[in-house]
Order: C-alpha cells, then sequence, then structure tokens
C-alpha cells in the first residue's frame, strides 16, 4: 500500500485516542485522470480512505461535474466519485481537501479530465441504410457534439424533412423502376468544423421488399466478443433507436453494434419485428434471416434452438409448425436449428471466421396471406419464458441480422 498522506497534528490532541493519527489512501497515487466521458454514477470510483480520527472532503472549488460520496467520516472509511461527461473541448481540473479533525492536510486529491473531441458521425454510416421501396420517411441517427446540417447528393426521389439534435428524418418515393437505387447523405460541422464530415449511402430496392432490415442504426453497447455480453438490453435503447418497430413481448432483447441478441441465461427471449405496412391487401411472402448461436468464451454451445410464430394475420406455409405458448397464448411456430456459433475464447476457428458469413446462418420461410398488420416473432428456445430452464440446456441465446422479407413473384 502506498501512503497519501500522513496527518499533521500533535499525537495527544485528544483524550479519546490513545494512539498517534493517521490518515492515508489505499494504493492510490494523489492524482487520477479521466476520459471525457467521465465515470458514471453505477460504476464510480472507490477509494478506501485508513484513518484514526474523523475527516471530511471539501472541493477546492466547486464544481457541478465532479460528484463525491461520502464526504465525512469517523476513522476507517470509503468515499466515491463519479464524473460527468466532458462536453467541452478543453481538459478540466477538480482538487479534494481533507480535513482531519478540522485541520487541512498539505496534500490534496486532484481529478482532471481530459478534454472533449469535436466530432460528427452518422451512425454505422459505413453499412448504409434502407429506404422503403413503396415509399416514405426514413431516420438516420447521427451522433454530434458540435453543431451540424446535412445535405443529399441527389433531390429526384429524397429529400431532408428536417433535422434533430441527433437525427435526419428523410422522405422518399416509391422506386417505380425495375432496379434498386442509391443516394448519398453527408453530415458536416457548421462554422470551424466545417472539416468534419461524414458520410452514408441510402439504398432503395425495387417495390416487393416489405422489410429490408440489416440494424446499422443499431449502436447500443460496445464492440466485444459476443460470451462477453456486449449487449444492452431493450428497455434502455434509445428514443431514435425504439422508433424504428423491433420490440419485444419479455424482457430478455438485447440491441448490440449491428445486431440483436435474444435470451439471457435459462430465460428465452423474444424479438418482434415491425408490421409488414407496405403490404397491401394480402400478400404471400418469403422471409429469410440470419442467426447464430451463443458459444460461452470456454466453448460451451447454447442449444441453438429458434422458432417462429407470425401475428396480425398470415400462417407459415412451408414448414411443419407445432404449439408454442408465448406469454400466455398459444401460437403455431416453425423450427429451426442453429449450427453456426461465433469463436470462442479458444479462436477454434481461426482469427479471421466471420460467423455471418457462414452459409449454415441464413434461413428462410415463406408466409401464406400476409397482410399489413402481420409481425413476425422470433423465439430463442424450444420454450418461451422461464419454461426454457427445463429444456434441452436450458440455456438458448442467440443472435439476428439481415432479415430481409419480399412478396413472392
Amino acid at each position: 500500500m502506498s501512503t497519501l498522506f500522513i496527518v499533521s497534528m500533535m499525537s495527544c490532541s485528544s483524550d479519546k485516542y490513545n494512539e498517534d493519527p493517521y490518515f492515508y489512501i489505499e494504493d492510490q497515487m494523489t492524482a487520477v485522470t479521466v476520459d471525457a466521458s467521465g465515470i458514471l454514477q453505477a460504476n464510480m470510483k472507490a477509494y478506501t480512505i485508513r484513518s484514526n480520527r474523523p475527516w471530511t472532503i471539501t472541493q477546492e472549488k466547486a464544481t457541478d461535474w465532479l460528484h463525491v460520496f461520502a464526504d465525512e467520516g469517523d476513522d476507517d472509511g470509503i468515499f466515491d466519485i463519479w464524473i460527468d461527461k466532458n462536453p467541452n473541448f478543453t481538459s478540466r481540473t477538480g482538487n479534494l481537501i481533507f480535513k482531519v479533525d478540522g485541520q487541512e492536510q498539505p496534500v490534496m486529491f486532484r481529478v482532471d479530465q481530459k478534454a472533449d473531441v469535436p466530432a460528427v458521425a452518422i451512425v454505422n454510416g459505413a453499412s448504409g441504410y434502407a429506404a422503403p421501396p413503396k415509399g416514405g420517411v426514413l431516420k438516420v441517427p447521427v451522433s454530434a457534439n458540435v453543431n451540424w446540417t446535412a445535405s443529399l447528393s441527389s433531390s429526384d426521389w429524397g429529400k431532408i424533412d428536417s433535422l434533430s439534435k441527433d437525427t435526419v428524418y428523410l422522405s422518399f418515393i416509391k422506386n417505380n423502376t425495375d432496379t434498386p437505387r442509391s443516394i448519398s447523405l453527408t453530415a458536416v460541422g457548421i462554422g470551424e468544423y466545417t472539416a468534419l464530415t461524414s458520410s452514408t449511402t441510402i439504398s432503395q430496392m425495387t417495390e416487393g421488399v416489405i422489410l429490408n432490415e440489416k440494424f446499422g442504426w443499431m449502436q447500443e453497447g460496445v464492440v466485444d466478443s459476443l460470451y462477453n455480453y456486449p449487449e444492452v438490453n431493450y428497455s434502455s435503447w434509445s428514443t431514435v433507436e425504439k422508433s424504428y418497430g423491433w420490440t419485444t413481448l419479455g424482457s430478455s432483447m438485447y440491441g448490440g453494434h449491428g445486431y440483436l441478441k435474444v435470451g439471457k441465461t435459462s430465460y428465452a427471449g423474444d424479438l418482434v419485428s415491425p408490421a409488414f405496412s407496405a403490404i397491401e391487401g394480402t400478400k404471400d411472402v418469403t422471409v429469410t434471416f440470419k442467426s447464430i448461436g451463443y458459444v460461452s468464451s470456454g466453448g460451451a454451445k447454447d442449444d441453438g434452438v429458434v422458432k417462429v410464430i407470425v401475428t396480425g394475420g398470415g400462417t407459415i406455409s412451408d414448414h411443419t409448425t407445432t404449439d408454442l405458448d408465448v406469454n400466455g397464448t398459444t401460437y403455431k411456430a416453425a423450427t429451426f436449428n442453429i449450427t453456426v456459433y461465433p469463436n470462442s475464447k479458444n479462436q477454434e476457428n481461426g482469427a479471421a471466421y466471420d460467423a455471418w458469413g457462414q452459409p449454415g446462418a441464413k434461413f428462410l420461410f415463406k408466409i401464406k396471406g400476409a397482410t399489413p398488420k402481420t409481425q413476425i416473432v422470433f423465439v430463442g428456445g424450444s420454450a418461451w419464458g422461464a419454461a426454457l430452464k427445463s429444456v434441452g440446456q436450458g440455456k438458448n441465446r442467440c443472435y439476428f441480422d439481415d432479415i430481409l422479407v419480399m412478396v413472392n413473384e
């Protein structure tokens, strides 16, 4: 352990104590440096005080971004700090002052926070976005900490309706041609930040594509190996992310960087698609989707079962179905068995392995009589919810991407 500082006072300052005074912070230096992102209160940093006297903590100069709890104690104790995100492009410093038995100590605890970096970025711009083939609206999220504006490379079939702090709202006319088309969207900083630019490609398929979801707008959690659970629960998604219409009947649905996940340990989750609002009347459609299973860091694989049900009109027409209880209602469900898993920590498939790119990761089924109210529910497991515990290994976490719904020719 390294001593931060020792109390400087007479050893016989009170009859209450029969030993020399001391005060130090365990295993810490006199300063800490924090990134511009700060420290969330949920992840606040704890420091252990060792002392045999009452102590208090105050700030040399009051700030609204540096938070301390607790700020006083008797003898040994713990204080935590958390720090707000720095929205400024200059660094900042706060100093904590310690008093022991009312006597200010000669050394302060210094907190330095790095400056934020100006940035404008279309979220997941490299993956691009899809405009509705029938025409309609599209929301493209933008991450920026400076004022910005946006433009389209052409106004022939698309336009920008409005901008908010973190979103470009666009509208498109119907693609009446027989070929797909694309347009470029660019976000750029204003004033002294005009050098900050970010672009993405927006593609529009021909009519007949009801849903073409690549989850490029989903950027929750962190980029990490899937066995480290880098995703974020649906309940904590942003308003913009929820506006894309993907939801759940339960609670175990998560968003990652460009994909969605269902299931949590022994609880089977589900994923509900937006309604097929682009359909006029009723249509027979083909659905393709990609799904891979969960593998632990040590290489243990979950069961890898996906059940699919249809609500709002239409029936699965090319697969045998069985009854499945979901949230108290019985549905007819088709079963798909996952055979593709990502690498575990052992890298058994090689460092360059792409699980999503494997042929076995792609599945197909058909729906007869789909309507504008039709929705697909993907269930991760042979049973839904807590009932999964008694089926197979009782674990069935799985991931979804590239969900395409097209009208049959």
